[in-house]
Protein backbone atom coordinates (compact mmCIF):
# COMPACT_ATOMS: atom_id res chain seq x y z
CA UNK A 1 0.00 0.00 0.00
CA UNK A 2 1.64 3.80 -1.00
CA UNK A 3 2.48 5.55 1.85
CA UNK A 4 -0.31 7.83 3.02
CA UNK A 5 0.12 11.34 4.23
CA UNK A 6 -1.18 13.07 7.44
CA UNK A 7 -4.48 14.24 5.34
CA UNK A 8 -6.65 10.65 6.89
CA UNK A 9 -9.89 10.28 8.77
CA UNK A 10 -11.62 7.66 9.91
CA UNK A 11 -15.71 7.01 10.38
CA UNK A 12 -17.22 3.62 11.16
CA UNK A 13 -15.72 3.18 14.82
CA UNK A 14 -12.64 2.86 12.72
CA UNK A 15 -13.58 0.63 9.92
CA UNK A 16 -12.85 2.89 7.56
CA UNK A 17 -10.14 5.11 6.42
CA UNK A 18 -10.75 7.90 4.23
CA UNK A 19 -7.42 9.35 2.98
CA UNK A 20 -5.62 11.23 -0.32
CA UNK A 21 -2.66 10.04 -1.79
CA UNK A 22 0.62 12.20 -3.04
CA UNK A 23 -0.51 13.66 -6.57
CA UNK A 24 -4.25 13.41 -5.98
CA UNK A 25 -7.50 15.81 -5.46
CA UNK A 26 -9.54 12.79 -5.18
CA UNK A 27 -10.22 10.55 -1.48
CA UNK A 28 -9.11 7.27 -1.19
CA UNK A 29 -11.09 4.52 1.13
CA UNK A 30 -9.62 1.37 2.83
CA UNK A 31 -11.48 -1.23 4.77
CA UNK A 32 -11.22 -4.82 5.55
CA UNK A 33 -13.50 -7.59 4.27
CA UNK A 34 -13.14 -11.19 5.29
CA UNK A 35 -9.42 -10.46 6.27
CA UNK A 36 -8.74 -9.05 2.52
CA UNK A 37 -7.60 -5.49 2.53
CA UNK A 38 -10.38 -3.41 -0.17
CA UNK A 39 -8.71 -0.11 -1.46
CA UNK A 40 -11.24 1.93 -3.96
CA UNK A 41 -11.53 5.56 -4.67
CA UNK A 42 -14.32 7.39 -4.13
CA UNK A 43 -13.94 9.58 -6.83
CA UNK A 44 -14.70 12.58 -4.87
CA UNK A 45 -12.68 16.05 -4.44
CA UNK A 46 -15.00 16.84 -1.14
CA UNK A 47 -14.02 15.61 2.08
CA UNK A 48 -17.85 14.92 3.47
CA UNK A 49 -18.84 13.37 0.07
CA UNK A 50 -15.91 11.12 0.29
CA UNK A 51 -16.89 10.15 3.70
CA UNK A 52 -20.69 9.57 2.34
CA UNK A 53 -19.32 7.46 -0.19
CA UNK A 54 -17.11 6.00 1.69
CA UNK A 55 -19.85 3.99 4.14
CA UNK A 56 -21.94 3.24 1.44
CA UNK A 57 -19.07 1.08 -0.43
CA UNK A 58 -17.76 -0.47 2.46
CA UNK A 59 -21.87 -1.60 3.41
CA UNK A 60 -22.12 -2.41 -0.37
CA UNK A 61 -18.63 -4.82 0.06
CA UNK A 62 -19.98 -6.01 3.59
CA UNK A 63 -23.60 -7.16 1.22
CA UNK A 64 -20.99 -9.43 -0.86
CA UNK A 65 -19.30 -11.29 1.76
CA UNK A 66 -22.73 -11.81 3.89
CA UNK A 67 -24.14 -13.02 0.40
CA UNK A 68 -21.14 -15.05 -0.63
CA UNK A 69 -20.45 -12.68 -3.48
CA UNK A 70 -16.81 -12.41 -4.18
CA UNK A 71 -15.29 -8.77 -2.58
CA UNK A 72 -13.33 -8.46 -5.92
CA UNK A 73 -13.65 -9.50 -9.34
CA UNK A 74 -11.66 -9.48 -12.31
CA UNK A 75 -11.74 -9.93 -15.92
CA UNK A 76 -11.88 -13.61 -17.47
CA UNK A 77 -8.24 -13.15 -19.56
CA UNK A 78 -6.68 -11.28 -16.20
CA UNK A 79 -7.35 -14.80 -14.38
CA UNK A 80 -6.87 -17.07 -16.99
CA UNK A 81 -3.59 -15.52 -17.38
CA UNK A 82 -2.62 -16.52 -13.81
CA UNK A 83 -3.98 -19.83 -14.53
CA UNK A 84 -1.92 -20.34 -17.61
CA UNK A 85 1.17 -18.91 -15.65
CA UNK A 86 0.30 -21.37 -12.91
CA UNK A 87 0.77 -24.32 -14.97
CA UNK A 88 3.33 -23.41 -17.19
CA UNK A 89 5.52 -23.11 -13.65
CA UNK A 90 4.72 -26.33 -12.88
CA UNK A 91 5.81 -27.59 -16.36
CA UNK A 92 8.86 -25.75 -16.43
CA UNK A 93 9.71 -27.12 -12.77
CA UNK A 94 9.03 -30.90 -14.22
CA UNK A 95 6.38 -31.33 -11.98
CA UNK A 96 3.39 -30.37 -14.38
CA UNK A 97 1.15 -32.94 -15.82
CA UNK A 98 1.55 -33.23 -20.07
CA UNK A 99 -2.02 -32.43 -20.84
CA UNK A 100 -1.07 -28.71 -19.26
CA UNK A 101 -0.16 -27.92 -22.47
CA UNK A 102 -3.57 -28.83 -23.96
CA UNK A 103 -5.19 -27.05 -21.76
CA UNK A 104 -3.17 -23.92 -22.12
CA UNK A 105 -3.89 -24.26 -26.02
CA UNK A 106 -7.04 -24.35 -25.54
CA UNK A 107 -7.62 -21.24 -22.68
CA UNK A 108 -5.49 -19.07 -25.47
CA UNK A 109 -7.81 -20.35 -28.51
CA UNK A 110 -11.08 -20.44 -27.29
CA UNK A 111 -11.60 -19.38 -23.53
CA UNK A 112 -10.09 -16.04 -23.91
CA UNK A 113 -10.63 -15.13 -27.39
CA UNK A 114 -14.66 -15.54 -26.18
CA UNK A 115 -14.75 -14.65 -22.55
CA UNK A 116 -12.14 -12.14 -22.52
CA UNK A 117 -13.34 -8.89 -21.12
CA UNK A 118 -16.22 -10.36 -19.49
CA UNK A 119 -16.11 -10.69 -15.61
CA UNK A 120 -15.34 -13.83 -14.12
CA UNK A 121 -18.32 -13.34 -12.23
CA UNK A 122 -20.75 -13.17 -15.19
CA UNK A 123 -19.72 -16.29 -16.42
CA UNK A 124 -23.34 -18.50 -16.29
CA UNK A 125 -24.80 -21.28 -18.19
CA UNK A 126 -25.98 -19.41 -21.10
CA UNK A 127 -22.90 -17.60 -21.32
CA UNK A 128 -21.61 -20.96 -21.38
CA UNK A 129 -24.18 -22.32 -23.78
CA UNK A 130 -23.32 -19.66 -26.36
CA UNK A 131 -19.77 -20.49 -26.04
CA UNK A 132 -20.59 -23.56 -27.22
CA UNK A 133 -22.34 -22.47 -29.93
CA UNK A 134 -19.50 -20.40 -31.00
CA UNK A 135 -16.91 -22.76 -30.85
CA UNK A 136 -18.96 -25.11 -33.09
CA UNK A 137 -18.56 -22.47 -35.60
CA UNK A 138 -15.14 -22.03 -35.21
CA UNK A 139 -14.14 -25.82 -35.29
CA UNK A 140 -16.30 -26.02 -38.02
CA UNK A 141 -18.00 -29.14 -36.61
CA UNK A 142 -19.28 -30.86 -33.04
CA UNK A 143 -16.11 -30.99 -30.92
CA UNK A 144 -15.35 -34.79 -29.89
CA UNK A 145 -16.15 -36.41 -26.70
CA UNK A 146 -11.96 -36.02 -26.02
CA UNK A 147 -11.93 -32.34 -26.99
CA UNK A 148 -14.76 -31.47 -24.37
CA UNK A 149 -13.13 -33.31 -21.54
CA UNK A 150 -9.71 -31.56 -21.96
CA UNK A 151 -11.74 -27.82 -22.66
CA UNK A 152 -14.15 -28.29 -19.34
CA UNK A 153 -10.65 -29.68 -17.44
CA UNK A 154 -8.98 -26.58 -19.27
CA UNK A 155 -12.10 -24.16 -17.92
CA UNK A 156 -12.15 -25.53 -14.70
CA UNK A 157 -8.62 -24.64 -14.05
CA UNK A 158 -9.44 -20.60 -14.62
CA UNK A 159 -12.41 -21.32 -12.02
CA UNK A 160 -10.58 -22.75 -10.04
CA UNK A 161 -7.44 -20.06 -10.02
CA UNK A 162 -10.80 -17.71 -9.32
CA UNK A 163 -11.89 -19.45 -6.44
CA UNK A 164 -8.43 -19.68 -4.97
CA UNK A 165 -8.04 -16.09 -5.16
CA UNK A 166 -11.20 -14.68 -3.99
CA UNK A 167 -12.34 -13.43 -6.90
CA UNK A 168 -15.48 -16.02 -7.36
CA UNK A 169 -17.19 -18.69 -4.73
CA UNK A 170 -17.12 -22.25 -4.85
CA UNK A 171 -21.27 -21.96 -5.18
CA UNK A 172 -21.31 -19.39 -8.25
CA UNK A 173 -18.82 -21.86 -10.58
CA UNK A 174 -21.53 -22.89 -13.51
CA UNK A 175 -21.45 -26.74 -14.46
CA UNK A 176 -19.89 -27.90 -18.09
CA UNK A 177 -21.81 -30.27 -19.68
CA UNK A 178 -19.34 -32.92 -21.58
CA UNK A 179 -21.86 -33.82 -24.45
CA UNK A 180 -21.68 -29.95 -25.62
CA UNK A 181 -25.29 -30.19 -26.30
CA UNK A 182 -27.24 -26.73 -25.82
CA UNK A 183 -29.58 -28.50 -22.88
CA UNK A 184 -32.71 -28.48 -24.65
CA UNK A 185 -35.25 -25.01 -25.00
CA UNK A 186 -33.86 -21.70 -23.75
CA UNK A 187 -35.56 -20.38 -20.91
CA UNK A 188 -37.43 -16.98 -21.65
CA UNK A 189 -40.76 -15.14 -21.05
CA UNK A 190 -44.15 -15.39 -22.93
CA UNK A 191 -46.03 -12.65 -23.10
CA UNK A 192 -47.92 -13.11 -19.99
CA UNK A 193 -44.95 -13.08 -18.01
CA UNK A 194 -43.20 -10.46 -19.30
CA UNK A 195 -46.35 -8.16 -19.00
CA UNK A 196 -46.51 -9.19 -15.18
CA UNK A 197 -42.60 -8.62 -15.02
CA UNK A 198 -42.92 -5.23 -16.18
CA UNK A 199 -45.72 -4.47 -13.54
CA UNK A 200 -44.45 -5.67 -10.63
CA UNK A 201 -41.18 -3.13 -10.91
CA UNK A 202 -42.75 -0.49 -9.90
CA UNK A 203 -43.62 -1.64 -6.74
CA UNK A 204 -40.14 -3.34 -6.30
CA UNK A 205 -38.05 -0.73 -7.10
CA UNK A 206 -40.23 1.62 -4.22
CA UNK A 207 -39.48 -1.54 -1.83
CA UNK A 208 -35.80 -1.29 -2.06
CA UNK A 209 -34.01 1.25 0.03
CA UNK A 210 -33.01 4.82 -0.42
CA UNK A 211 -29.71 5.26 -2.21
CA UNK A 212 -28.23 2.99 -4.48
CA UNK A 213 -29.73 -0.01 -3.61
CA UNK A 214 -32.54 1.72 -4.86
CA UNK A 215 -30.69 3.17 -8.28
CA UNK A 216 -29.49 -0.38 -9.05
CA UNK A 217 -33.33 -1.50 -9.15
CA UNK A 218 -33.61 2.00 -11.51
CA UNK A 219 -30.93 0.66 -13.70
CA UNK A 220 -32.15 -2.79 -13.80
CA UNK A 221 -35.57 -2.00 -14.83
CA UNK A 222 -33.99 0.07 -18.17
CA UNK A 223 -31.53 -2.66 -18.73
CA UNK A 224 -34.23 -5.54 -18.76
CA UNK A 225 -36.18 -3.61 -21.08
CA UNK A 226 -33.31 -2.23 -23.16
CA UNK A 227 -32.14 -6.00 -24.05
CA UNK A 228 -35.81 -7.39 -24.06
CA UNK A 229 -36.59 -4.64 -27.22
CA UNK A 230 -33.37 -4.87 -29.06
CA UNK A 231 -31.95 -8.75 -28.40
CA UNK A 232 -28.89 -7.40 -27.33
CA UNK A 233 -26.06 -9.22 -25.20
CA UNK A 234 -26.52 -9.33 -21.57
CA UNK A 235 -22.56 -9.10 -20.71
CA UNK A 236 -20.45 -7.80 -23.16
CA UNK A 237 -22.08 -6.51 -25.84
CA UNK A 238 -24.22 -4.30 -22.99
CA UNK A 239 -21.15 -3.89 -21.34
CA UNK A 240 -19.53 -2.09 -24.32
CA UNK A 241 -22.61 0.69 -25.04
CA UNK A 242 -21.06 3.75 -25.25
CA UNK A 243 -23.43 6.91 -25.50
CA UNK A 244 -21.24 7.72 -28.73
CA UNK A 245 -22.59 4.11 -30.31
CA UNK A 246 -26.25 5.61 -29.98
CA UNK A 247 -27.63 7.20 -32.69
CA UNK A 248 -31.19 8.33 -32.91
CA UNK A 249 -32.94 9.21 -36.41
CA UNK A 250 -36.33 10.34 -38.09
CA UNK A 251 -37.88 8.48 -41.15
CA UNK A 252 -41.36 9.60 -42.35
CA UNK A 253 -42.15 11.22 -38.96
CA UNK A 254 -41.32 8.41 -37.28
CA UNK A 255 -38.17 8.48 -34.69
CA UNK A 256 -36.20 5.14 -34.42
CA UNK A 257 -32.73 4.17 -32.23
CA UNK A 258 -30.06 2.30 -33.92
CA UNK A 259 -27.14 0.84 -31.46
CA UNK A 260 -23.89 -0.36 -32.29
CA UNK A 261 -22.91 -3.41 -30.63
CA UNK A 262 -20.17 -4.97 -30.88
CA UNK A 263 -18.53 -7.94 -28.39
CA UNK A 264 -17.70 -11.20 -28.72
CA UNK A 265 -18.74 -11.51 -32.42
CA UNK A 266 -18.64 -9.17 -35.50
CA UNK A 267 -19.89 -5.57 -34.62
CA UNK A 268 -23.68 -5.38 -35.68
CA UNK A 269 -25.96 -2.52 -35.49
CA UNK A 270 -29.62 -2.77 -33.73
CA UNK A 271 -33.12 -1.13 -34.39
CA UNK A 272 -34.84 -0.98 -30.83
CA UNK A 273 -37.97 -1.35 -30.70
CA UNK A 274 -40.65 1.12 -29.66
CA UNK A 275 -39.74 2.74 -26.01
CA UNK A 276 -36.19 1.94 -26.40
CA UNK A 277 -35.28 5.63 -26.63
CA UNK A 278 -37.68 6.45 -23.77
CA UNK A 279 -35.85 3.95 -21.19
CA UNK A 280 -32.20 5.43 -22.73
CA UNK A 281 -33.64 8.97 -21.55
CA UNK A 282 -34.51 7.70 -18.28
CA UNK A 283 -31.06 6.64 -17.60
CA UNK A 284 -29.73 9.80 -19.30
CA UNK A 285 -31.52 11.82 -17.01
CA UNK A 286 -30.29 9.48 -13.78
CA UNK A 287 -26.74 10.61 -14.86
CA UNK A 288 -25.29 13.10 -13.14
CA UNK A 289 -21.90 14.21 -15.09
CA UNK A 290 -24.56 14.51 -18.10
CA UNK A 291 -28.43 14.91 -17.20
CA UNK A 292 -28.12 18.22 -17.39
CA UNK A 293 -27.14 17.90 -21.09
CA UNK A 294 -30.59 18.21 -23.52
CA UNK A 295 -30.65 14.20 -24.69
CA UNK A 296 -30.36 15.00 -28.16
CA UNK A 297 -27.08 17.44 -27.76
CA UNK A 298 -25.37 14.87 -25.55
CA UNK A 299 -26.09 12.23 -28.39
CA UNK A 300 -24.56 14.30 -30.84
CA UNK A 301 -21.24 15.00 -28.82
CA UNK A 302 -20.25 11.09 -29.07
CA UNK A 303 -19.40 10.67 -25.42
CA UNK A 304 -17.04 7.87 -24.63
CA UNK A 305 -19.31 7.62 -21.36
CA UNK A 306 -21.20 3.91 -20.43
CA UNK A 307 -24.59 3.47 -21.10
CA UNK A 308 -25.75 1.30 -18.49
CA UNK A 309 -24.70 2.95 -15.18
CA UNK A 310 -25.55 4.04 -11.97
CA UNK A 311 -26.29 7.95 -11.34
CA UNK A 312 -22.14 7.82 -10.07
CA UNK A 313 -21.61 7.09 -13.53
CA UNK A 314 -19.74 3.34 -12.01
CA UNK A 315 -20.69 -0.05 -13.51
CA UNK A 316 -22.26 -2.73 -11.61
CA UNK A 317 -21.05 -6.05 -11.79
CA UNK A 318 -24.15 -6.99 -9.66
CA UNK A 319 -26.83 -6.49 -12.07
CA UNK A 320 -27.64 -10.43 -12.73
CA UNK A 321 -28.01 -11.23 -9.20
CA UNK A 322 -30.16 -8.31 -8.97
CA UNK A 323 -32.38 -9.61 -11.62
CA UNK A 324 -32.41 -13.20 -10.09
CA UNK A 325 -33.16 -11.50 -6.91
CA UNK A 326 -35.87 -9.24 -8.45
CA UNK A 327 -37.75 -12.85 -10.46
CA UNK A 328 -37.66 -14.42 -6.87
CA UNK A 329 -39.96 -11.88 -5.29
CA UNK A 330 -42.28 -11.93 -8.45
CA UNK A 331 -42.24 -15.38 -8.55
CA UNK A 332 -41.04 -15.38 -11.71
CA UNK A 333 -37.95 -17.37 -11.44
CA UNK A 334 -38.83 -20.58 -13.18
CA UNK A 335 -39.30 -20.80 -16.73
CA UNK A 336 -42.36 -23.64 -17.04
CA UNK A 337 -41.70 -24.24 -20.91
CA UNK A 338 -37.42 -25.55 -19.89
CA UNK A 339 -38.06 -25.83 -16.56
CA UNK A 340 -34.55 -23.72 -16.25
CA UNK A 341 -34.06 -20.72 -13.75
CA UNK A 342 -34.78 -17.61 -16.04
CA UNK A 343 -31.40 -15.49 -16.51
CA UNK A 344 -30.35 -11.74 -17.95
CA UNK A 345 -30.04 -13.89 -21.15
CA UNK A 346 -33.89 -14.98 -21.34
CA UNK A 347 -34.32 -11.83 -22.39
CA UNK A 348 -32.29 -12.33 -25.60
CA UNK A 349 -34.40 -15.05 -26.15
CA UNK A 350 -37.61 -13.75 -25.46
CA UNK A 351 -36.90 -10.98 -28.33
CA UNK A 352 -35.84 -13.62 -30.85
CA UNK A 353 -39.18 -15.66 -29.59
CA UNK A 354 -41.51 -12.82 -30.11
CA UNK A 355 -39.40 -11.42 -33.39
CA UNK A 356 -40.51 -14.84 -34.85
CA UNK A 357 -44.18 -15.34 -33.53
CA UNK A 358 -45.46 -12.16 -32.80
CA UNK A 359 -43.53 -10.03 -35.30
CA UNK A 360 -43.21 -11.93 -38.30
CA UNK A 361 -39.88 -11.21 -38.81
CA UNK A 362 -37.74 -13.32 -41.15
CA UNK A 363 -34.72 -15.32 -39.98
CA UNK A 364 -32.61 -13.59 -42.46
CA UNK A 365 -33.15 -10.01 -40.65
CA UNK A 366 -33.78 -11.79 -37.25
CA UNK A 367 -29.87 -13.12 -37.69
CA UNK A 368 -28.53 -9.68 -38.89
CA UNK A 369 -30.35 -7.98 -36.03
CA UNK A 370 -28.69 -10.37 -33.37
CA UNK A 371 -25.49 -10.47 -34.67
CA UNK A 372 -25.65 -14.05 -35.36
CA UNK A 373 -26.24 -16.61 -37.68
CA UNK A 374 -29.18 -18.17 -39.30
CA UNK A 375 -27.93 -21.24 -38.67
CA UNK A 376 -27.73 -20.64 -35.15
CA UNK A 377 -31.79 -19.14 -35.37
CA UNK A 378 -32.94 -22.41 -36.97
CA UNK A 379 -31.28 -24.51 -34.39
CA UNK A 380 -32.26 -22.76 -31.57
CA UNK A 381 -35.87 -21.56 -32.13
CA UNK A 382 -36.88 -24.55 -35.20
CA UNK A 383 -39.61 -25.54 -33.26
CA UNK A 384 -41.32 -22.15 -33.30
CA UNK A 385 -41.50 -23.05 -36.91
CA UNK A 386 -45.64 -23.96 -36.73
CA UNK A 387 -46.58 -20.90 -34.67
CA UNK A 388 -44.75 -18.86 -37.15
CA UNK A 389 -46.60 -20.32 -39.67
CA UNK A 390 -49.83 -21.22 -37.75
CA UNK A 391 -51.90 -18.42 -40.14
CA UNK A 392 -51.09 -19.83 -43.22
CA UNK A 393 -51.56 -23.17 -42.19
CA UNK A 394 -55.04 -22.38 -40.57
CA UNK A 395 -55.92 -20.22 -44.02
CA UNK A 396 -56.14 -17.25 -42.00
CA UNK A 397 -54.95 -13.78 -42.44
CA UNK A 398 -52.16 -12.47 -40.39
CA UNK A 399 -53.92 -9.68 -38.62
CA UNK A 400 -51.74 -8.51 -35.48
CA UNK A 401 -49.42 -6.17 -37.40
CA UNK A 402 -46.02 -5.46 -35.68
CA UNK A 403 -47.32 -1.60 -34.69
CA UNK A 404 -50.11 -3.54 -33.00
CA UNK A 405 -48.44 -5.89 -30.78
CA UNK A 406 -45.79 -3.72 -29.42
CA UNK A 407 -49.00 -1.41 -28.23
CA UNK A 408 -49.69 -4.23 -26.30
CA UNK A 409 -46.67 -4.58 -24.86
CA UNK A 410 -46.91 -0.93 -24.30
CA UNK A 411 -49.70 -1.24 -21.87
CA UNK A 412 -47.50 -3.16 -19.43
CA UNK A 413 -44.93 -0.74 -19.43
CA UNK A 414 -45.48 1.77 -16.78
CA UNK A 415 -44.49 5.69 -17.61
Amino acid sequence: MAKLNDDTHVLMDGAVKVYKRSKTKRWQATFQIGGRWVRVSTGQRDLEDAKRVAHDQYLDYKFREKHDLPVVTKRFEDVANLAIKDMQRQLDAGAGRKVYKDYIQAINAYFIPFFGKTHITSVDTDMIREFNDWRVKKIGREPKASTLNTHNSAMNRVFAEAVSRGYLTSGKVPLLANNGSAGGRRPDFSVEDYRTMIRKFPSWIEAGKAGKSRDMRYLLRDYVLILANTGMRHGTEAQNLRWRHVHVFTEKGLQYVELHLHGKTVPHDAIGRAGTIKYLQRIHARTEAIKDIPFEQMLKRKLDLPVFCLPDGTVSLNLRQTFKAFLKDANLLKCPKSGQDRTLYSLRHTYATFALVKDGIDIHTLAKQMGTSVGMIEKHYSHLTPRMKKDVLTGKRYELTRAQYEAQLAEAQEE
